[in-house]
């Protein structure tokens, strides 16, 4: 079956606003010392503003400096994600996050760096912490993308319904979460999501009539084992419509022609089911 692609990316955007460079009130003992290094952060430039913003958050636990020295290091991995050298930027945001584990910045350039390098592991590891400080529909979407390509099912519709509780009108993953149901034959659910999904599809053009199709059969099937064989029949004939290719669609739209009278008509169904697949 083929499903919607739609294309969905961590916007770094707005986690990338420079903050205010002003000096922080002085309540701490390292005050001075903090303000010091920062400064030369401030002054510096390339591989050496890097190598100074990893000094102060390997030195300094804790500082209200934080945000100012998260955005300077970002700056200077920047050029590495517009290049798309994305060993480079995991090594260097993992880099950082180990001194400062929750920095937003940091997670989000970690979890597009994984999930172009296609390490799923990687990618549940820094989304999830991302998800955790800033929930967003892109990334539950990202995490549930690298559950579901490690075929860990109960994780994807996890976080399948997070992506859709950011963004109901997701079609992709609604289709998605109709697969997913239909494959343990939750019907009754697999029915739910595929009338979501085909009200979002409506709009689409040709290119999603099989995403359409599948819908259709999700819906036809559960009223078929519901005994609503009039829905089932109206569900089945809409599924061949829009994708004649598929073998157990015509032979459903057989049967409940067959139960209707409409013997002829029934009988062309389960020709075209056998034609296809036998």
């Amino acid at each position: 079956m083929v499903v919607l692609r739609v294309f969905v990316s961590i916007s770094l955007m707005s986690l990338l606003t420079a903050f205010a460079l002003a000096s922080p009130s002085q309540d701490s003992s390292t005050y001075a010392a903090e303000y010091a290094l920062f400064e030369k952060i401030q002054a510096a430039a390339g591989a050496t503003q890097k190598s100074l913003c990893l000094e102060f958050v390997k030195t300094y636990k804790e500082s209200q400096l934080d945000p100012n020295v998260s955005y300077f290091y970002s700056q200077q991995l920047t050029p590495l994600r517009e290049q798309g050298a994305w060993e480079q930027l995991a090594t260097a945001s993992e880099q950082y996050l180990s001194h400062r584990p929750s920095d937003q910045n940091m997670a989000a350039m970690a979890t597009e760096a994984y999930q172009k390098l296609g390490q799923p592991e990687k990618l549940v590891q820094f989304g999830t912490r991302l998800y955790n400080q800033a929930p967003s529909a892109g990334t539950a979407y990202l995490v549930a993308k690298a559950y579901q390509s490690m075929r860990d099912t109960p994780n994807f519709e996890k976080w399948a319904e997070r992506t859709l509780r950011h963004a109901p009108n997701n079609t992709e993953m609604l289709v998605e979460m109709v697969n997913a149901s239909w494959a343990i034959q939750d019907l009754a659910k697999a029915a739910q999501y595929a009338e979501r999904a085909l009200k979002g599809l409506e709009s689409a053009g040709p290119e999603s009539n099989r995403a359409r199709a599948f819908c259709h059969r999700a819906v036809g099937e559960d009223a078929y084992i519901a005994g609503d064989f009039s829905k089932a029949q109206d569900s089945y004939q809409k599924a061949v419509e829009m994708d004649p290719s598929v073998d157990f669609a015509h032979l459903r739209l057989g049967y409940c022609q067959w139960r209707s009278n409409r013997v002829d008509d029934a009988i062309r169904s389960f020709a075209r089911a056998v034609a296809l697949k036998g």
